[in-house]
């Protein structure tokens, strides 16, 4: 009788310590997740933000170059206007059928990537 209850008192710790480590595991996997998800947006929003400046410095320059060409600084930046909804055209025709699965293709790639290292 006393051998059935060590027994049982050893399983009860065993399983115990079980217990602990999955939820230790579980909280470094947590951990993990988050700090890359927040590292990877930090990135992100330091990019998206140096392409926008950029992008602005790049088109004014433009502007002023085409104005200097074209002796009018209202048809300098006339022309990148135009540019500009041009390329908003292009994008609204060709939203449902190449951008919209692009990216929606994109995004299915990488969390089947994600859920495959998380296998490994």
């Amino acid at each position: 009788m006393d051998e059935l209850k060590t027994k049982t008192g050893q399983l009860k710790e065993h399983l115990n310590d079980y217990v602990q480590s999955s939820i230790q595991l579980t909280k470094a996997k947590a951990t993990k997740g988050a700090s890359n998800a927040a590292a990877g947006v930090t990135i992100g929003i330091t990019a998206f933000l140096l392409a926008i400046f950029f992008l602005i410095f790049l088109f004014t320059g433009i502007a002023w170059w085409l104005a200097d060409v074209l002796d009018s600084a209202a048809l300098g930046f006339l022309c990148v206007a135009g540019f500009f909804l041009l390329l908003i055209a292009v994008i609204f025709a060709l939203r449902k059928k190449v951008i919209v699965p692009a990216i929606r293709n994109a995004i299915i790639s990488k969390v089947y990537e994600q859920q495959q290292q998380q296998s490994h």
